[in-house]
């Protein structure tokens, strides 16, 4: 209702503004509500990029191990670690000095099982191949065929460590010294024309077996 003069009366200002206060709630009611990331969700982005993360990480390093291993494995090993030719068996005279290898850094000798002397061959036969590598601090020991000492004078032909004293027999059996065992032996392989190849990487502890390790073959000197 609107007074002579054009104005609006108190009661239809009053309707007019409940009508409009009642159509904004019905339009505000048609407005979606803004979306709202679920926590559970983010939850799983962080585990997922965790585990993508440690996925990675350990892929490299895996890698890594391998390429140092391929790096570090050894190939075709030539001299001392690997097979050393040392020659024909025709070339070692049975109850002869030891011979010395310096490429597979061992001593070789063909064993007379009738050498009875302390520092013969202990009764053993064939060939045997010593590492030259004193047990005691790593010294190379030396083939002394005329001794004259310690711990038999007079019975000539003994390996003497230079550094310490430790004194072997032609089989390398430990007599005398600190040296903790007897010299070392390797494996020597032998095909059927005689030929020799010493496997300066299979390497056994000295002990005083060490003429039963000795290798016989049909084709050694008598």
């Amino acid at each position: 209702m609107t007074s002579e003069s054009g104005q609006q009366s108190p009661t239809d200002a009053w309707r007019a503004a409940i009508a409009s206060r009642k159509t904004q709630m019905e339009d505000s009611e048609g407005v979606p509500a803004a979306p709202v990331t679920p926590v559970d969700h983010d939850a799983s982005r962080r585990q997922f990029i965790r585990a993508s993360f440690w996925s990675g990480l350990g892929v490299t390093l895996l890698g890594s191990v391998g390429l140092l291993l391929d790096f570090l494995y050894p190939r075709n090993v030539r001299g001392f670690g690997g097979p050393v030719p040392a020659g024909n068996v025709s070339e070692y005279q049975r109850g002869d000095a030891p011979k010395a290898n310096s490429e597979g850094q061992f001593w070789i000798a063909n064993l007379d099982p009738t050498e009875s002397r302390p520092g013969g061959s202990g009764g053993a036969k064939g060939l045997i191949a010593l590492w030259r590598k004193c047990p005691h601090l790593g010294c190379t020991v030396p083939w002394k065929a005329n001794s004259g000492a310690v711990p038999f004078p007079g019975d000539p032909g003994w390996y003497i460590c230079p550094c310490h004293g430790s004194t072997y027999t032609k089989a390398g059996v430990r007599v005398y010294g600190p040296a903790p065992r007897s010299m070392d032996t390797m494996q020597i392989d032998i095909d059927d024309a005689g030929n020799i190849t010493v496997q300066t990487g299979m390497v056994t502890q000295g002990g005083p077996d060490n003429p039963d390790r000795a290798v016989d073959h049909p084709l050694l000197p008598s």
